[in-house]
């Protein structure tokens, strides 16, 4: 198998053209649900650690509104948040809500003119910003120019936003109502709709929280509350844990709903076998097929994640796949890679980093400690009862939980049940991603077989309000990090340890791009001079660096 290639996976839903989208899609009942959710009138937050497909079920979802457009008349709008992280730097805070808006508007005129929708009336979006009649189109470029000068002023010096910004929109922004104020939007929308016959808008907004600084974050929610009418429904992709909602109520503003797959549902591994059948040849397929148990072992050790199986599959396929090869994947990818991507962010995050090392620590050496001496002990017993589960009191300190919650986004743990009680107390219970589990040990094979067999939910390990081990944590404050120096760390690192082939890294490196800065600052078009890198390689290369770089920021 070493014809295996990095360039044959497709890792992210966003390096997807919109014709294979169906092609590489692969749906499980949970996965129905939670599509028919997004095209309900209900606000949402979909929310799911990096990698378990909450881009595939948004993207999807947009799609089948998209081709019942005609009959349902729901037009969805997927609103990209892209670099919102440079906005940071500007000093005025109003301007970030303002560049929210901007975009939401700028996406939608764009959808409608994509869908062919001719305005019977000229000049309905220009007349809320006093630029005359049958000037929209005028008013793309306008919108567009606005954007780029807020992402870009971050990494200018002497730049005068404000009159650049004027240059652009013939007016402050303080003067464009429809900039500041939601209810000149929500009337622009029902003109829209009554001009237009639409029954409702949907906006879908995927990268809205794992591209945002925690600020931003209380910021967007606001919005995204504030739209809400009959006419608006809001939909919101978010990370476990990590999210600043501010005075944004999560079960009150809005329904949510988990996309994590149960490993103990009817139909997990047929599933998870079709998302691997559908990005490999059938050469390939069938040689994973012939080894059978050690590709559900790689199944399960994703704890259904695609991501994770995909990547691991890459690793494991690379040479010959067999129980050796599998076995030092196993250990290579979920006790070093995954880990390592952990322990960055305490470098990144300075203020994190007490959290970081305190949640490694209390994970390798306590829980896997407990956890790995209960199977033991089960095994060496006869008894059939095997845990990936532990539970930490509600009451917990605040930074136990905060790092508990930076381990969820790191893909380590995940959250099995909320509120169960113990002993009459409060708990909430998670479970440890099997790959961490089974890297533990020296033949991660062997040791797979009863773990997943004999997984049992009600054996786990309860670590109470004030249990010892919680002992030397340190508290924490989201004010504790300075996020421009955040940014300026980022935009450092150097674009060898991203995820694309060595081929691809010295052709950009040969071409002027050393740091991720220098891929962000331009263009998938630029990424194109260099040499043997064309529109797909350059498209992939850009949006592992921008995620790559919004991964570090998210933690």
């Amino acid at each position: 198998m070493s014809n295996v290639m990095l360039d044959d996976f497709i890792f992210r839903t966003e390096d997807i053209k919109e014709e294979e989208l169906l092609d590489l899609y692969v749906e499980s009942k949970m996965d129905r649900e939670n599509i028919n959710f997004i095209k309900t009138k209900a606000p949402l937050l979909l929310v799911g650690s990096r990698g378990t497909g909450k881009t595939m079920l948004l993207r999807v979802a947009e799609k089948e509104l998209d081709d019942s457009f005609e009959q349902e008349r729901v037009l969805c709008v997927l609103v990209s948040f892209k670099k919102a992280i440079f906005l940071e730097a500007v000093e005025d805070p109003q301007y970030f809500r303002q560049w929210m808006i901007a975009k939401i508007l700028f996406t939608l005129k764009r959808k409608i003119e994509k869908k062919g929708l001719m305005l019977s009336e000229p000049g309905i979006f220009a007349r809320y910003f006093d630029i005359g009649a049958g000037q929209d189109e005028t008013l793309t470029d306008r919108l567009g120019g606005f954007i780029k000068v807020l992402e870009q002023s971050s990494r200018k010096r002497d730049f005068d936003v404000k009159n650049e910004i004027r240059k652009i929109m013939n007016y402050d922004t303080e003067d464009i109502e429809i900039l500041n104020e939601v209810d000149y939007l929500h009337a622009l929308v029902e003109d829209l709709c009554q001009v237009l016959n639409i029954d409702r808008l949907i906006f879908l907004f995927d990268e809205a929280c794992h591209n945002f600084i925690p600020s931003q974050q209380r910021q967007f929610f606001t919005l995204f509350r504030d739209l809400r009418s009959s006419l608006i429904s809001c939909k919101a992709a978010v990370y476990p844990g990590i999210t600043s909602y501010g005075t944004f109520q999560q079960f009150h503003d809005a329904s949510v709903r988990k996309v994590e797959r149960d490993l103990q549902e009817p139909g997990f591994v047929p599933l998870m076998r079709e998302i691997v059948r559908n990005q490999v040849s059938d050469e390939i397929y069938k040689k994973l097929e012939q080894q059978g148990e050690l590709f559900d072992c790689l199944i399960y050790a994703a704890t259904g994640n695609p991501r994770l199986l995909l990547k691991s599959i890459y690793l494991s396929t690379s040479k010959s796949f067999n129980s050796n090869n599998v076995n030092n994947t196993l250990k290579e990818f979920y006790r070093t890679n995954i880990w390592n991507e952990h322990t960055k962010l305490g470098e990144i995050y300075r203020g994190h980093k007490s959290l970081v090392d305190w949640g490694r620590d209390f994970i390798e050496k306590v829980v896997l400690v407990d956890t790995n001496e209960k199977n033991e002990s089960r095994i060496n017993e006869g008894r059939t009862q095997q845990t990936i589960y532990f539970a930490i009191h509600r009451d917990a300190p605040e930074a136990v939980k905060h790092a508990i919650r930076i381990l969820e986004y790191s893909g380590i743990v995940s959250i099995e049940t909320e509120g169960t009680r113990v002993r009459g107390k409060v708990f909430d219970r998670y479970q440890i991603n099997i790959g961490i589990i089974l890297s533990t040990v020296k033949t991660p094979t062997l040791l797979a077989r009863n773990l997943i067999q004999g997984l049992s939910v009600k054996l786990y390990t309860d670590y109470g309000m004030n249990s010892p081990h919680y002992q030397g944590i340190t508290h924490f404050s989201e004010d504790q990090v300075n996020f421009n120096d955040v940014i300026e760390h980022v935009l450092r690192i150097s674009v060898e340890g991203l995820d694309i082939t060595e081929f691809q890294c010295q052709r950009i490196k040969e071409a002027g791009f050393k740091t991720l800065g220098d891929i962000l600052e331009g263009s998938e078009d630029n990424l194109q001079k260099a040499v043997n890198i064309g529109p797909k390689r350059a498209r992939r290369i850009w949006n592992v660096a921008y995620n790559a770089t919004m991964e570090y920021f998210s933690g």
